[in-house]
This record gives C-alpha cells, structure tokens and sequence, in this order.
C-alpha cells in the first residue's frame, strides 16, 4: 500500500514565484541605496520623461524604497494584489520609459517587461493559502 500525500502543488508554486518575485524587487530597491546618490539620481532623472524634472534624488528614493517595501509584502502576503499593482504598473512604466528614451526592445525592455507580466499575473492569482493574511 502506498501513502497518500496531500501535496498543494498550486500553492506551493504560487509561493514559490512569490518568494523570488519579492526578493528580486528587495534586492533591486536595497541595490539603488547602496550605490549612493549618483545611481538614485540616474533612476530619478528617468521621471523627466514624462515631466518631472526637479529632485531626481528624492524620486529615485522614492522608487527604491517603494520596491523594497513593495517586495517585502509581496513575500509576506501582505496587501498581495496591492503590492503587485504597484509594482508591475511601476515596472510598465519603466519600460514603456526605456522604450521611449530609444533603448533596445530585445536587449533592455524585454527583462523589465517580462518581470512586470509576471506580477501581473501574480495579482490576478492572489497569494494563495501561504500568507499573512490567510488562516
């Protein structure tokens, strides 16, 4: 006789993806503050594209701390669709920006677009059984 084991495999994946997905946005926010100033500028400058040219520093900041605390609800199941919300229409965003300041479609947007999908996707899901929020 063999057991039976009940193994959530929906669950487990979505935590799974949600997992590496948070850590990536963590990682990507906590990479622009250990630069410096010079690469929150850069990431701030992006924003006068679409009309705001003053403060690139406090934007870029701004950005940054948003994927991080974005990224941590995103791995705790915290304000889930939110989060993923946010940081998809702002990953959008980005690319449609780098598409527009003439980058390659292929070599740059394609990572920024593909990882903003996936968040897409992750907030139409939901969290599944693993998060903060279920009991």
């Amino acid at each position: 006789m063999s057991a039976s084991i009940n193994f959530d495999c929906e669950n487990f994946g979505k935590l799974f993806i949600r997992l590496f997905v948070g850590m990536f946005f963590m990682v990507n926010g906590v990479y622009f503050f250990v630069c410096g100033h010079a690469a929150l500028a850069v990431l701030g400058t992006v924003f006068g594209v679409i009309g705001i040219h003053f403060s690139p520093i406090l934007f870029g900041g701004m950005l940054a701390a948003m994927h991080i605390v974005c990224g941590l609800t995103m791995v705790m199941g915290f304000f889930f669709r939110w989060s993923c919300f946010l940081l998809g229409s702002i990953s959008l965003l980005e690319a449609a920006i780098a598409i527009f300041m003439g980058k390659s479609i292929l070599n740059d947007v394609a990572y920024i677009f593909i990882v903003s999908m996936v968040t897409f996707g992750l907030m139409f899901t939901g969290s599944g059984k693993f998060s903060a929020t279920k009991k």
